[in-house]
């Protein structure tokens, strides 16, 4: 058998024009470690999932989120929060190990992908399995370089200290930057970058199965699609990047001339996910159902990470009086943009919002994303029960000012488990993963892109963006204790005012996108691709006090940047003889 499997790697060699025994570009293959060859190659492309996170809470999601005006940090002293208020440092960029890690993810996709290695090399002996696994894993090398491409480009895409729109460099060879010649880091322009990126969708979609769900494969089934690559990407997953891509692409800050077309595309693509999660997946979504963050099967997930079990979610959102490190904390902004139960927002004089009671009625998308004073925790499983009341009025436990508490008198639920004590003898965790893509975003996508195309009423392939903002408003929202009917329930008449005019609609889909995605790092790129100036996110981030039953509102930090755009890391700038900066960051090279 061993002799039969090197005449086979040999085999593909030769037809493949290689030396066998040449190493590899990163010479982790030699004549000494052959038996592993096909494990070294299919390693690339694990290595680059890997590289995935895996939990919102870190710098790339709820971080994001707290540098916007939906959230702030409680450590005054985080590098992220300075970054934030205007206390850049070039040595201590904390947006950089981003940067580092897509292009070490792209390095390994470049390797498997050169020469056509990876899509020549025998992983399986069965001959029809082997050939399916090669597929898959050639989809996944040009949907994955798309997929950390575009992060790249989501982030530091935007205008030179040249005036000119730029991208990211993509390389499509192995590149390694922490060793190779970095004169080849020229940035290309950004729609060089979009069509480098959807050229890769495309290539991505010659290959991959429909979805990773059984019931799409066709005849024998080889263990190698199917559920049992859930968490990698399928064409919907690539299908969905794609419209994301579209999106941003057509968005102000990234198309100038306002073409239409590009949102046209957008929608599209949008639409074309939406259908196929409402009709093509176990029946179909239901998309009145409730969505259940602590699931992380949820039929709404379109592009899962890896699933991991442990209580860092309630560790650091809730405050030291039960358990946590009250690490971030949700702004009054945020607070405010949730709209009442009747779905108008609180500002609007059909709302019936009561600023002596400002956490009745409300939207029950609200109740599922903020603890607010004398919100109470209840256990969702056996053994039933009130576990904690926050108390965040003057001299409450969890009031701003104290130890390990919020300093907006707001704390996340979203994401928390309400099975997790840490007063019990064994604490309870629940499996949690991070939603890359989900059929909501795909709705928020097409109604945003549709209504930019041809208004709120008009349809693109059969759906208008008025329907799709309705699928969101009519869903069931699970509040983490019972489920209720989410507004819109026998009509929405504040939907129906705001197709008025394409610019009202378009502040509503705004809104619920914000919503509908805050702590998932998303208002980070929306509010910079949506911006004409830095005037728009240099605004100020507020909190609540308590006193007496008197509620007021504070601005405790603003956000200060200097432009719209992210800085190229400094050392790659300095290094890199050919890479422009960004605008506002002239002093960073």
């Amino acid at each position: 058998m061993k002799r039969f499997f090197y005449t086979a790697i040999l085999t593909v060699f030769a037809v493949s024009a290689c030396d066998f025994l040449e190493p590899l570009p990163d010479g982790s293959y030699n004549e000494d470690n052959y038996d592993d060859y096909p494990t070294i190659i299919r390693g690339y492309i694990d290595k680059a999932y890997n590289l995935r996170p895996s939990i919102y809470y870190g710098t790339e999601f709820i971080g994001l989120d707290a540098i916007t005006d939906d959230m702030m940090f409680r450590d005054k002293s985080s590098p992220t929060r300075q970054f934030s208020i205007g206390n850049a440092q070039m040595g201590n960029y904390p947006l950089a190990s981003i940067w580092n890690r897509d292009y070490k993810a792209i390095y390994y996709v470049n390797l498997f992908l050169k020469d056509g290695i990876g899509f020549k090399t025998r992983y399986l002996v069965d001959p029809g399995s082997n050939a399916m696994l090669q597929r898959c894993l050639q989809g996944d090398a040009f949907g994955l370089r798309a997929w950390y491409a575009f992060n790249l480009l989501d982030f530091w895409g935007g205008e030179g200290t040249d005036g000119k729109l730029l991208g990211v460099y993509i390389p499509t060879e192995p590149f390694d930057i922490e060793k190779d010649d970095l004169s080849k880091m020229v940035r290309p322009s950004y729609d060089d970058c979009v069509k480098q990126i959807l050229a890769d969708c495309d290539s991505a979609l010659k290959y991959l199965p429909p979805a990773n769900r059984d019931q799409y494969l066709q005849g024998e089934i080889f263990h190698v699609t199917g559920a049992i690559r859930y968490r990698a990407l399928d064409a919907v997953s690539v299908k969905a990047l794609k419209a994301k891509v579209l999106l941003t692409w057509a968005s102000p800050a990234f198309n100038p001339g306002n073409d239409a077309s590009r949102w046209e595309k957008a929608a599209r693509a949008a639409k074309e996910v939406i259908d196929f999660k409402l009709t093509g997946e176990s029946g179909g979504l239901d998309p009145a159902a409730s969505f259940l963050w602590a699931n992380p099967n949820t039929p709404e997930i379109i592009f899962p990470s890896n699933i991991v079990q442990n209580g860092d979610y309630e560790r650091n959102l809730y405050p030291l009086g039960f358990g946590g490190a009250a690490g971030v904390a949700p702004s009054q902004e945020l607070v405010d943009a949730f709209p009442m139960a009747n779905g108008y927002p609180i500002t609007h004089p059909l709302s019936g919002y009561v600023p002596s009671k400002p956490y009745t009625g409300r939207d029950p998308r609200f109740y599922a994303n903020i603890f607010y004073n004398g919100c109470e925790v209840n256990r969702n499983q056996a053994p039933y029960g009130l576990m904690y009341t926050f108390e965040i009025a003057e001299g409450g436990k969890d009031a701003p000012g104290g130890v390990s508490t919020s300093p907006s008198g707001y704390y996340q639920k979203k994401y928390i488990s309400l099975g997790w004590n840490p007063n019990d003898v064994s604490v309870q965790t629940a499996q949690h993963c991070i939603f890359f893509l989900r059929w909501t975003h795909m709705c928020l996508m097409f109604a945003e892109a549709a209504n930019n195309a041809v208004g709120p009423t008009a349809s693109i392939d059969g759906l208008s963006a008025k329907q799709a903002l309705a699928y969101i408003r009519n869903r069931k929202v699970n509040t983490g204790t019972v489920d209720e009917n989410g507004v819109g329930q026998g009509g929405d008449p504040y939907l129906d005012e705001c197709c008025a005019s394409k610019a009202a609609f378009d502040a509503l889909v705004k809104n619920e996108w914000r919503v509908e995605t805050c702590f998932e790092g998303i208002r980070f790129h929306n509010v910079r691709r949506w911006a004409k100036d830095v005037s728009e996110i240099n605004v100020p981030v507020s909190g609540v006090s308590i006193s007496g039953g008197t509620y007021s509102y504070n601005v405790i930090e603003k956000r200060s940047y200097p432009s719209l755009w992210l800085p190229i890391p400094f050392k790659e700038v300095r290094i890199a003889p050919n890479m422009v900066q960004n605008k506002g960051w002239e002093s960073w090279k």
